[in-house]
């Protein structure tokens, strides 16, 4: 392919194209690490849902499960389109360390496993509200800043909930 062609091709790639150059470039570093972060997030949390739907020894357990799973699928939805637009990429795999914290969880049996699940839920809840507030309050791309902001109430409540079932199953 010529110089000339491959210049055509990528302009008119670029003029059909959803994004410009220029918002592939819009995110700052903390942005994009946010948008990392938070994805591995959800991803992990909604791993650790599923596990717990069939390993988890109570009613509750199981009930917030389901919770986890279908509220952090519907965010990694949303981080998703809104990475789609901003030019953020949101992981599609675990990390080695959340990958290695959920064989951890896994290897839980009975009653133990609910505790495992749960103290799990609350570490990784508590790391996610400081990321998200700092989102909320500093980050430099508004639809990332709405986003964290509107999780906010989320994550507390899930990690009140978790507080609370960690108390009365143990």
């Amino acid at each position: 392919m010529s110089r000339t062609s491959l210049v055509a091709t990528l302009l008119a790639a670029s003029l059909v194209s959803p994004l410009s150059f220029a918002q592939l470039n819009q995110l700052s570093a903390d942005d994009k690490d946010f948008i990392e972060y938070a994805g591995e997030f959800d991803l992990s949390s909604v791993r650790l849902a599923s596990l717990a739907q069939t390993k988890g020894t109570t009613p509750a357990v199981k009930a917030f499960a389901r919770t986890l799973e279908r509220e952090h699928t519907a965010d990694l939805r949303k981080l998703t389109a809104i990475a789609g637009k901003t030019g953020g990429i949101v992981p599609n795999t675990l990390d080695d360390p959340h990958a290695a914290q959920i064989k951890q969880v896994a290897k839980a049996k009975d009653a133990a496993f609910d505790h495992q699940f749960l103290k799990t839920v609350v570490l990784e809840h508590e790391q996610a509200l400081a990321s998200f507030k700092r989102e909320a309050d500093g980050g430099s791309t508004p639809e990332l800043q709405a986003y964290a902001k509107a999780l906010l109430p989320y994550l507390e409540r899930h990690m009140k909930q978790a507080k609370k079932l960690a108390g009365e199953t143990s």
